[in-house]
């Protein structure tokens, strides 16, 4: 019962975050949907190129944001909240702002030095792709802003105005997709630049939005000091480092798959939209997870963490089969829905096929994840992403898709693969963690030093 009762409190704060995150994920969904019906399977592809490009520095500043929720969790755990929450606040907004502004300038500098051509990128896709991936880029700033504000709305028990200004920004992004690429009323007929603008200024309305909704209390008068960028640093950087290390290989997909062909790359497209989508229920309850498991930290609480750790699992696994076998069954129908026929759909469906299996394994490895995130254990982390996504996941994805000929299914197997090591370490990782969450800090040298003395 008493796991039952922790995981009704982690749901609970979970549902306005998932549903803020699907708001987030739907972002993506109606871009692909609508590029692929209004201008066709071209435009799907350079937009797909085109995210990939902006989603590496989003990413990493996403991650950097983690330390937010955390921080502010294990404060109020402790009754340190009212002194800790604005200095946690105004060092985690820096550092996201700082990680924005680099990553804009990285996306606009790869894009003006033809960086898509240079790893062998379809030209006529690269032509298309160019306007679209600089005006993304532009929107990172504002994007990061948003995630450093929600991380710790979330974290201090007012997710609801996160997902006020998540629904508020979607609506206004389907409205100015619409307007923008066709030229409806009266509005610029931008095409594909038109998409990206809707990004842009989506997400300039979302993050003024967040910020300025009730009283956010920063205290910037009072400055920066070290101490406390080193704080936030030492859970965000490994935080963006596993994000990085994961999301990564899957940002290299598309590029992969555009070594097979377009068909692929907008096959491709389709498949992480759907996966990305069901992806946010696990992360959602991750998110919870570590702010809950953070919150029993601060309080010292043993048991409060062993609970709230089991009861996500557990729900997790269970859902993210359901969702699993759902995609399985329905693998041929979801291409229509993207307008897509012929060999893209049946490579589509295939992927699907693949994906289906990965999702279980990747909700796993997120609720660990959430839980070591809580616990302040990082390191593992990033650790585990690296040896699973790269020197498991990537190697296999690699061999499988051209020497041994498999092509895009190949690539999706060895993802499989990185996901289900990923989940087998970090699981191991966490249930080793419950045991002792609070290990006794070594007095040996102390103990010397008094006999010396």
């Amino acid at each position: 019962m008493s796991t039952l009762r922790e995981f009704k409190y982690t749901f609970n704060l979970s549902v306005p975050i998932t549903i803020g995150l699907l708001g987030q994920g739907l972002f993506g969904v109606i871009d692909t949907v609508m590029i692929g019906n209004i201008l066709g399977e071209r435009a799907l592809a350079a937009a797909t190129l085109g995210n990939n490009v902006n989603w590496m520095p989003l990413l990493i500043s996403i991650g950097l944001c983690l330390a937010i929720p955390v921080l502010a969790a294990q404060a109020r755990g402790a009754g340190s909240a009212p002194t800790e929450a604005p200095r946690i606040l105004r060092h985690g907004i820096a550092i996201a702002l700082l990680s924005g502004i680099i990553g804009t300038v990285a996306v606009i500098a790869f894009m003006l030095c033809d960086g898509l051509l240079l790893i062998g990128q379809p030209p006529a896709v690269v032509a298309e792709a160019k306007i679209f991936t600089i005006i993304i880029g532009t929107s990172l700033p504002a994007a990061v802003i948003f995630q450093a504000v929600k991380s710790y709305r979330d974290a201090s028990s007012q997710p609801w105005i996160s997902l006020l200004w998540t629904i508020i920004g979607l609506g206004a992004n389907v409205f100015l997709n619409w307007t923008l690429m066709t030229g409806a009323l009266g509005f610029p007929n931008w095409g594909l630049a038109g998409a990206a603008a809707g990004t842009l200024i989506s997400r300039t309305i979302s993050a003024a939005g967040i910020v300025f909704h009730g009283k956010l209390v920063c205290e910037f008068n009072r400055g920066f000091d070290f101490a406390a960028l080193k704080k936030n640093l030492t859970i965000g950087v490994p935080s963006a480092l596993h994000i990085l290390f994961e999301a990564g290989i899957f940002i290299l997909t598309p590029f992969l798959m555009g070594l097979i062909s377009e068909a692929a790359i907008a096959a491709n497209q389709v498949v992480m939209t759907v996966s990305s989508l069901i992806y946010m229920i696990p992360l959602g309850i991750s998110q919870a997870t570590s702010i809950r498991v953070g919150e029993a930290f601060g309080q010292k609480k043993v048991e409060k963490i062993r609970e709230t750790c089991r009861g996500a699992m557990i729900f997790t696994a269970v859902f993210m089969g359901v969702n699993a076998l759902l995609v399985m069954i329905f693998r041929g129908q979801i291409p229509l829905l993207y307008n897509l026929h012929g060999s893209a759909a049946e490579l589509a469906s295939s992927f699907l096929f693949v994906a289906a299996a990965y999702t279980i394994f990747d909700g796993i490895q997120n609720i660990a994840a959430g839980a070591l995130r809580g616990l302040g254990d990082v390191r593992i982390i990033a650790i585990t992403a690296f040896i699973s996504y790269w020197l498991v996941g990537f190697t296999l994805a690699i061999t499988l898709a051209f020497p041994c000929g498999l092509k895009g299914v190949g690539i999706w197997i060895g993802l499989a693969a990185g996901l289900a090591a990923a989940a087998v370490i970090l699981t191991s990782r966490m249930i080793l963690k419950m045991k002792n969450p609070f290990p006794a800090k070594k007095i040996l040298p102390t103990i010397h030093a008094n006999r010396n003395a």
